[in-house]
């Protein structure tokens, strides 16, 4: 993950003495793509973007961008190199697609990732049925959890059998099983709504029971003001990469 103190550590590479081969890798897509096609991609820009001469001056730093890659295995949609021999090899891996490139130069080529760290906010994960509620974190490809509770106060859910019980009120377990409910949506709002300020997230994707989404979206928009990227279904016990998986589809809609 990166961070702005490692920004500012390449900063102070700018105007050295000696050349940086700054490589931007990547794919555009949800699925981070193999060392294999990263391999591919990096001997097109080598060929394309490069002299003869510059491919010779820079032999041990391809032949170690290349041995990372045949080791590396998928984790992020974009891998970050800066190298210049023993003076410098920097790798970072990054969530979003930043355009593929490489450039020679006396200072690392830095503006694609500094403005992607600019755009591309972390987010919070809502995970939601009529018990459980589960708050992540994601940032860069990394999924946190922040949050992870149970209410056997709720019961599962009950349908109103319509019945006119006295004074014109509809069924009483209904209407006491919805007020519990209710109360489970505002308790994990508000959880909600103190990590997201915690952690400054700017989008929320929720997943979970359909049932739920109608409710907490409503909470969340109209009481907080905070953005719903979307949703997906699922039950709350599914790993974690299957959680990270589902609300990178959705969250790179936005991005």
């Amino acid at each position: 993950m990166i961070n702005p103190y490692e920004i500012e550590i390449l900063k102070q590479f700018d105007n050295s003495s000696f050349q940086i081969m700054s490589i931007y890798l990547g794919a555009d897509g949800v699925q981070p793509p193999t060392g294999e096609f990263l391999l591919k991609q990096f001997h097109s820009l080598l060929h394309q973007r490069i002299s003869r001469q510059q491919r010779l001056n820079f032999y041990d730093d391809i032949k170690h961008v290349e041995k990372f890659l045949i080791e590396y295995r998928p984790f992020a949609r974009s891998l970050i190199f800066f190298s210049a021999g023993k003076k410098l090899w920097k790798v970072e891996e990054l969530e979003s697609f930043l355009p593929t490139t490489l450039k020679i130069n006396t200072s690392p080529y830095l503006d694609p990732l500094i403005q992607s760290l600019k755009k591309y906010s972390k987010y919070l994960v809502l995970l939601i049925d009529r018990q459980k509620v589960q708050l992540f974190t994601v940032e860069q490809g990394k999924l946190i959890e922040q949050l992870n509770l149970v209410d056997k106060s709720v019961p599962q859910k009950v349908k109103s059998t319509s019945r006119v019980i006295s004074r014109g009120n509809s069924d009483i377990n209904f209407r006491r099983n919805e007020e519990l409910l209710w109360r489970h949506v505002e308790r994990s709002v508000k959880a909600v709504v103190k990590v997201a300020k915690d952690n400054n997230i700017q989008f929320i994707v929720i997943g979970g029971h359909k049932e739920m989404f109608k409710k907490v979206t409503k909470a969340l928009s109209e009481n907080y003001g905070l953005k719903i990227a979307g949703n997906f279904v699922t039950e709350l016990d599914i790993p974690k990469s299957q959680i990270l998986y589902d609300s990178k589809r959705i969250a790179a809609t936005i991005n």
